[in-house]
């Protein structure tokens, strides 16, 4: 008989996709619960890095146009919040007044709306929700720390110094998050 011969087609039957499919699903149900794990973490991490990212331009700024900057927790409606939760967005504007809000548009130099995912929540700690870098890039007062939260639980914070340095830390172990 030949191969080409009609009536003899080669192929898979469908009892043998049937089991592939069920073996593909059974590992994809196996492995997800740790790919959402790893989605979480990543999330965080993303959110760490936005934030230090906007201080230190925040800093920066300040340093190169010898000017005050704050930067602040923001709904993205051009204003400071009095809440310490940064996790709709946050506002950097030009501060000569030292002033709780920005005196106009023209003072914005950036506004971020919904920067993070949904899932994340980023707020300050008590006492202190909003940084002032000083022209020689100093922001005096106490140190301020943003925790970065992800299901519950503390995945990292972003620091602000008295001399303005901004650095990340991760916990060491995992903990539950702080209340805001």
């Amino acid at each position: 008989m030949r191969k080409d011969a009609p009536g003899h087609v080669a192929g898979f039957s469908l009892v043998e996709t049937s089991i592939v499919l069920a073996v593909v699903a059974i590992l994809a149900g196996l492995a997800l619960p740790g790919f959402q794990e790893t989605l979480r973490r990543q999330r965080a991490a993303t959110a760490m890095h936005q934030v230090a990212t906007q201080l230190s331009q925040a800093r920066n700024t300040a340093i190169a146009r010898r000017v005050p900057v704050t930067a602040c927790p923001s709904l993205g409606d051009g204003r400071c919040r009095t809440e310490p939760d940064w996790s709709a967005g946050w506002l950097l504007y030009l501060d000569p007044t030292r002033s709780p809000q920005p005196r106009g548009n023209d003072d914005i130099l950036r506004q971020e709306r919904q920067p993070l995912h949904e899932s994340v929540r980023v707020s300050a700690t008590a006492g202190r929700m909003r940084v002032r870098y000083q022209p020689d890039g100093r922001s005096g007062g106490n140190n301020l720390t943003l925790r970065v939260c992800s299901a519950g639980v503390l995945r990292g914070e972003v620091i602000v110094n008295n001399v303005g340095r901004v650095r990340t830390r991760r916990p060491a172990y995992e903990a539950p998050c702080p209340p805001a």
